[in-house]
């Protein structure tokens, strides 16, 4: 379970103060898949932000099960990342001087675990990635680098995935059928996944959707 308990987030811009999120509560419990939609500037990268650690907020609490991740030091939130959070940025995030079959290495010695080609394997051939593998992410087009991204963030077996526009440069046979993924690994392995998206189409697949404008937090479905 992962939560927002009447979160705002403030932040200054020369003499005037941006409110980005205003008193947001969001619950999203193992094996539910909720989708944010919104307007651009609405607040919703903001919130999977704060959703994952990356930033704390101005008031309010934010929970990863047990834990209170507003609490904690940013060492600690960063192990808590690495250990319980996936990320699947619009940026795809992948490491530019690692090949694409090297992509999940350095998560594995950062835990010090052993990898697990396997299920690496296993996840790139689902998303039509593992032809890929002696490639650099720079040698790849858009689609490619994010289906790419995709599978690593799920390789380590989150209990929380969070997904800001994962479709947004996939056509849309890709797009619906990540999104299908998505939520097979969320009913299946009972994740918490909230998804970030501006593509209204795929709503249909989400068990919840929220809106968020000028900072304010509504639910949809």
């Amino acid at each position: 379970m992962i939560e927002l308990k009447d979160v705002s987030k403030t932040f200054k811009q020369g003499n005037e103060t941006i409110q980005a999120l205003k008193h947001a509560s969001l619950r999203v419990d193992a094996g539910q898949m909720v989708a944010v939609v919104g307007p651009s500037g609405s607040g919703k990268s903001t919130m999977l932000t704060i959703l994952g650690g990356l930033q704390t907020p101005t008031e309010g609490e934010v929970w990863l099960g047990g834990i209170e991740l507003s609490t904690m030091s940013e060492k600690e939130r960063a192990r808590e990342r690495f250990k319980n959070l996936g990320f699947i940025l619009q940026s795809s995030s992948l490491v530019p001087y690692l090949t694409i079959e090297d992509q999940t290495t350095l998560h594995d010695k950062v835990l010090r675990v052993k990898p697990d080609y396997a299920r690496r394997d296993e996840l790139f051939a689902e998303l039509e990635v593992d032809h890929l593998y002696g490639k650099y992410p720079e040698e790849l087009s858009g689609g490619e680098r994010q289906r790419v991204a995709i599978a690593t963030a799920l390789y380590h077996d989150p209990a929380v995935i969070l997904a800001d526009e994962p479709t947004a440069a996939l056509d849309t046979e890709r797009a619906f059928s990540t999104v299908k993924l998505l939520k097979k690994l969320t009913h299946e392995k009972q994740k918490a996944t909230v998804v970030v998206t501006h593509d209204r189409r795929l709503l249909d697949d989400f068990d919840v959707v929220v809106e968020i404008r000028d900072g304010e937090l509504s639910r949809l479905s």
